[in-house]
């Protein structure tokens, strides 16, 4: 019996050499995977806007952000903290200037802050969220006015408070002290403007002479001022703390 043959032999058979040689030239190819060891790799026209990646970089792995050529470029880091040997930490760091911003995400605590000139250290607000601690406020070493906050429940302040003088008549808390010289027995302390609501006014006071049965007391209060009088005509000093609700 004569052998039969699909009358699409031809076409099965270039169908299969195709199938096969698509196979060999797989099995030959990989996708490039090229490793930059040391030298940085620009992304971008390095005349304009670009990314520069520097694996070993000053402080550790660093991405460079560059708006335009020449430009002082924000950087994005990777290190290893100091606090927790071992784990990485990342920076933001702003553009380069007489002040920059750094944003530090580490194990444990997440940290902003802002920089002075080259090697002066701490220049400006700061916010800082770790494990141990909490705290927020302005520090540049020499003026440094901040909240902190401790897991023992413990809140702190440091730093000074305003003047009630120079204030404004939307601020939450007014101090301030005032001697009253001479032999009254009665002031008004006068706010710095009329404030935008309901004042309530905490007293000090000290005489200028430790007279018995001195007594003062409060005997108006306004959005305005507060008056006082005390009992024996002298000079006092008044010690104001005023909140507004």
């Amino acid at each position: 019996m004569p052998l039969a043959y699909p009358e699409n032999l031809p076409t099965r058979v270039e169908r299969l050499e195709r199938l096969l040689e698509q196979l060999y030239t797989a099995s030959q190819t990989r996708p490039a995977q090229d490793t930059i060891r040391t030298a940085a790799l620009t992304i971008g026209d390095p005349s304009g806007p670009h990314i520069k990646l520097i694996p070993d970089g000053d402080d550790g792995a660093e991405v460079w952000l560059a708006p335009q050529a020449g430009a002082d470029p924000t950087r994005l880091v990777a290190d290893v903290t100091t606090g927790y040997p071992g784990e990485a930490t990342f920076h933001v760091l702003s553009a380069g200037g007489s002040t920059t911003a750094e944003f530090n995400v580490a194990s444990g605590e997440v940290n902003m802050l802002i920089h002075g000139p080259s090697g002066t250290g701490e220049a400006g607000g700061q916010a800082y969220w770790g494990h141990d601690a909490a705290g927020f406020g302005f520090v540049d070493g020499t003026h440094n006015n901040y909240f902190n906050f401790t897991p023992n429940g413990v809140s702190r302040h440091y730093g000074q408070w305003d003047d009630f003088a120079s204030l404004s008549s939307t601020a939450g808390w007014l101090w301030g002290s005032v001697t009253v010289s001479g032999s009254g027995t009665s002031t008004t302390l006068s706010y710095p403007s009329v404030m935008a609501s309901n004042m309530g006014p905490i007293i000090g006071f000290r005489p200028g002479n430790a007279t018995a049965n001195l007594y003062w007391v409060i005997t108006a209060s306004s959005t305005s001022g507060v008056s006082i009088a005390w009992s024996v005509s002298q000079s006092v000093a008044i010690y104001l703390c005023s909140f507004r609700h």
